[in-house]
């Protein structure tokens, strides 16, 4: 792990609502839902779970905001020729 590019949860501008997990390596993970076993007793395990590379919009989950957020793959102040 870089000291200086650490792993952290991203939230909705509008509601603060989490989003999406930004992993060190700079993939966004995104994991929806629960699966609960023959009990209704929660696994832990995802029936949508995605790893994606690159930029993404992404419409916050509460029904209530609604709010599109746009996550870029690069910083905002990436400059390759400096």
């Amino acid at each position: 792990m870089n000291p200086g590019n650490k792993s952290r949860y991203f939230v909705c501008e509008k509601c603060g609502k989490k989003l999406i997990y930004r992993k060190d390596n700079g993939l966004w993970h995104f994991a929806f839902g629960r699966v609960k076993d023959e009990n209704g007793n929660p696994t832990g395990e995802s029936p949508v779970e995605m790893f994606i590379h690159g930029s993404i919009k992404i419409k916050c989950l509460r029904r209530e905001c609604g709010h599109w957020n746009i996550l870029n793959h690069f910083p905002f102040k990436f400059m390759p020729f400096e």
